[in-house]
C-alpha cells in the first residue's frame, strides 16, 4: 500500500476502506467483537493506496485476540477479489444487515500490533 509503519501508527484502519466496504467491515467487526475466541471471519475489501490514486483489493482473516482482533491480511487481483466475494456472500447466514454506528476514525496511542503492518 505503500505506507510505513509510523504512518498508520494510532490510525485507524477504517480510515483506509473504501466507501462501500464499511457496512460490510463494520458488521464483521462487530460480529467477531462479541464472539469467543474461537470465532473467525473473512473479509475481502479495497484499502486505499497511499499514493491516493486507487485501492488494493485484499483478502483479512480476522479473529478475536483479547479486546483487540488480530487481521492476516493478502493482496489480491480484482478477478480473485470478485470470487472471493462471491464465495463468502454464498457463505453468509440468511437476514438482514446489523445496523451500525462508525466508531471514532483515530485512537491515540493504537499500535498497529504484532499481527504486521498494512505498509
Amino acid at each position: 500500500l505503500g505506507y510505513g509503519r509510523g504512518e498508520l501508527l494510532g490510525r485507524s484502519w477504517y480510515r483506509l476502506l473504501h466507501p462501500e466496504d464499511l457496512g460490510h467491515v463494520a458488521r464483521q467487526h462487530l460480529r467477531l467483537a462479541g464472539a469467543g475466541p474461537e470465532a473467525r471471519g473473512e473479509l475481502v475489501t479495497r484499502l486505499q493506496r497511499k499514493d491516493g490514486l486507487g485501492w488494493t483489493w485484499v483478502y483479512t482473516r480476522l479473529r478475536p485476540e483479547g479486546p483487540a482482533l488480530l487481521a492476516h491480511n493478502f493482496v489480491i487481483s480484482e478477478a480473485e477479489a470478485w470470487c472471493l466475494r462471491q464465495q463468502l456472500a454464498a457463505e453468509a447466514p440468511p437476514g438482514p444487515p446489523e445496523p451500525f454506528s462508525p466508531p471514532g476514525l483515530d485512537f491515540p496511542g493504537a499500535d498497529v500490533g504484532a499481527g504486521g503492518d498494512l505498509g
